[in-house]
């Protein structure tokens, strides 16, 4: 079979429909007489010329393109959830978007190289027990097949899975022998607050009774302090709580209990009496009681603390006023667990 160019057969065209004899190495073309018959219209040449039809002599269009086989088209995949950077824990929902061509046959979920499971139906879903990794940064993909083989993986995503609650220490106001959980006026109470290293604090919340009073957000740092006004509060103990949450939303508790007391004791020196002259060894007295816990019952003479202090009633200590003649100030100061105090004084005459 021969072939010719499109543009010798636009030539070929025009010279035979004119009756003239061609030779286009190709083979003799018949030459045609000239008849009375009118020239071809120029609307059957453009015709002729578009469709580039084979004449008789078997010619093929050599200009057309060859057909080469379409190649195939990888699927397309996206993990939509969770996003970059979240924090998980207990049981999410894993999420993928996934197209081909030819039908997707089924989409894998991948925490790094280990497969987590696999969802064959639109949506692609799966759920994921966090609590059966190991605690920190997991790097997540989809990864999808479609009917003809072809696989596509998903942009990576990094989270971070936490499952344990933060840690709590107690911190200020501090038990102490002496003043036990007693505690009056304004004052700071703290806590010491960790995430081990995870997701880290997000929200730590102080409640009196059950009752939020005092909310503060995560910081780098371990102390959390709140200032705490118990003087327009009713003298009894009180329950106070910190609740602090990590960022994947792990909840822990701690509860402390204090008792508040704002009022002073009541004290009265009762021996000697104001004015009474003294001598030699003075046996010094004095009631005393506290709504709450009283601690202990003090003397000071002319203003100089005198030791060691009394504990249990009737509160009495000795007094040598030899060599000591004058006029003399005896005070009896009665303390409260919480810090409280009252005095009660009297004027006595050592000849």
């Amino acid at each position: 079979m021969h072939t010719v160019s499109t543009w010798a057969r636009r030539v070929l065209a025009t010279v035979v429909g004119v009756g003239t004899l061609v030779t286009f190495g190709c083979g003799d073309i018949a030459e045609r007489e000239e008849s009375a018959q009118p020239p071809p219209r120029q609307e059957d040449a453009r015709l002729e010329d578009a469709q580039l039809v084979q004449d008789e002599a078997g010619l093929e269009d050599v200009d057309r393109p060859p057909e080469w086989p379409i190649p195939p088209t990888r699927p397309t995949v996206a993990l939509l959830s969770p996003g970059s950077g979240s924090f998980l824990r207990g049981t999410v929902m894993l999420e993928a978007d996934a197209y081909s061509e030819e039908g997707i046959m089924q989409v894998e979920f991948l925490d790094g190289t280990t497969l987590i499971g696999t969802a064959y139906d639109l949506p692609y879903v799966l759920n994921w027990d966090t609590t059966t990794v190991t605690p920190g940064t997991h790097t997540l993909k989809a990864r999808a097949f479609d009917w003809l083989g072809n696989v596509a993986t998903s942009t990576a995503v990094s989270v971070m899975v936490d499952n344990s609650p933060p840690v709590i220490l107690s911190g200020a106001p501090i038990y102490n022998p002496t003043t036990l959980n007693y505690v009056r006026g304004y004052i700071s109470v703290g806590w010491t607050v960790t995430d081990q290293g995870l997701s880290g604090v997000a929200l730590v919340q102080m409640l009196q009774d059950g009752t939020l009073i005092a909310t503060s957000g995560g910081h780098p740092g371990t102390d959390y302090s709140f200032s705490w006004d118990t003087r327009l509060l009713e003298n009894r103990p009180y329950e106070l709580s910190l609740r602090a949450t990590d960022h994947a939303g792990n909840v822990q508790m701690f509860y402390r209990s204090v008792i508040v007391d704002n009022v002073a004791p009541w004290v009265a020196l009762t021996s000697p009496a104001n004015g009474a002259v003294v001598s030699g060894v003075v046996t010094l007295s004095a009631n005393a009681s506290d709504s709450q816990a009283l601690y202990y019952v003090a003397y000071e003479i002319d203003g100089v603390l005198q030791t060691p202090y009394s504990t249990t009633p009737p509160f009495s200590k000795t007094w040598d006023t030899t060599g000591l003649s004058g006029t003399h100030t005896i005070t009896a100061v009665a303390y409260d667990r919480a810090g409280n105090s009252q005095r009660s004084t009297a004027t006595v005459y050592v000849p």
